[in-house]
């Protein structure tokens, strides 16, 4: 949402929760207005919840994002941060969208209701063509999130995703005892070869690890993350080793590799990661069994290894896989449709481009 709220000020709607019959107030805010005290009670009611999600805290968003929360009586209910896409091109500005990413966060259904009910309404009035939200919601709340949106206007996009979820209560040794064979083969081969991993302190090793991770998004081909951005984002964690760590793996003197694991509430979750092309011996397994470790030993319960490709039997998902078998399936991207002009000329340029592609 890059410099189109940053004038927008906090603005208040009174409405009812109706399970406990309390005033609360829906709140617009640019991040760059919000202060650290309320930076803290975000991330406090996010650590609460099992819907929440890394993606949806403050510092995620940096000073560009914006914020939307429910308070009552001075306590965050719900809370949800949704940046501005354009995905006719800059070309039909007028045609732009909201998009939460891993959210909204919210355990409450009935909360989560009266939440995007006024997200929809300050959506419209600020002439956005539609909304998507893509949360990582699951179990018994998904399915009664599917009940919900399916009475209004919400319906069901593609892109539904899944991921790894590795339970954390086992103890270390049974845990590396449910690796696949080659898994723990790896791992023993990285420490023997003398890989040594340690957490990330300071600047220049931010500098290093972006390098690292540039070069191979060039070999294998991808369009990498904006390294400014990441680097703006390693910076408070760095800071703060409760909120995630950044591993990095060295063997004699030379970076091998690196992985960013963040947390909310008691998951923790593989954000991103990077090793150097080598046959010998590969970084990437003992990088992995240092990050579950740590999310063990701060409390957490499970890992997530940040999306899985169940189709996949190479690459990443092959690697994932090596580590735990167990699938989380999440609830399905939805969209709600403000404008239905504006949107069926996107969805009209939407089909004419897919046509072109294929020909």
């Amino acid at each position: 949402m890059r410099g189109f709220l940053a004038g927008l000020v906090p603005t208040r709607t009174g409405a009812l929760l109706p399970a406990c019959n309390e005033d609360i107030e829906f709140r617009t805010l640019a991040m760059s207005h919000c202060s650290d005290a309320l930076a803290n009670e975000l991330n406090a009611f996010l650590d609460t919840q099992d819907t929440g999600h890394p993606f949806q805290l403050p510092l995620w968003s940096g000073q560009e994002g914006s914020m939307f929360f429910l308070q009552s009586k001075g306590r965050i209910r719900w809370m949800s941060q949704a940046g501005i896409q354009y995905p006719a091109g800059r070309v039909l500005r007028p045609i732009h969208a909201f998009v939460v990413n891993k959210g909204p966060i919210c355990d409450a259904i009935e909360t989560m209701d009266i939440g995007l009910r006024e997200l929809v309404r300050t959506a419209s009035a600020m002439g956005m063509s539609y909304i998507d939200i893509r949360p990582e919601w699951t179990g018994t709340f998904a399915e009664s999130a599917e009940k919900l949106l399916a009475k209004t206007r919400w319906f069901p996009i593609s892109g539904a995703s899944c991921s790894l979820r590795l339970d954390l209560t086992p103890t270390l040794d049974r845990l590396l005892a449910s690796f696949r064979q080659s898994t723990r083969y790896e791992i023993r081969k990285s420490e023997a070869a003398g890989i040594a991993v340690t957490r990330a302190e300071k600047g220049t090793d931010l500098r290093d690890f972006l390098e690292l991770y540039s070069n191979m998004a060039r070999s294998r081909g991808f369009v990498p993350e904006d390294t400014t951005f990441l680097a703006s984002l390693l910076q408070p964690i760095l800071a703060d080793p409760s909120r995630g760590t950044f591993f990095l793996a060295h063997r004699d003197g030379e970076l091998r590799g690196g992985v960013l694991i963040m947390r909310a509430g008691r998951r923790c979750w593989y954000v991103l990661g990077a090793t150097a092309k080598n046959q010998e011996v590969n970084a990437g397994h003992l990088l992995q069994w240092c990050a579950i470790k740590w999310a063990k030993r701060i409390g957490c319960h499970e890992y997530d290894f940040g999306g899985y490709r169940e189709q996949g039997n190479g690459g990443p998902a092959f690697f994932k896989r090596g580590f735990c078998g167990r699938v989380v399936r999440f609830f399905a991207p939805h969209r709600y449709v403000l404008s239905p002009a504006r949107y069926r000329v996107f969805d009209l340029l939407t089909r004419v481009r897919r046509a072109a592609a294929r020909d």
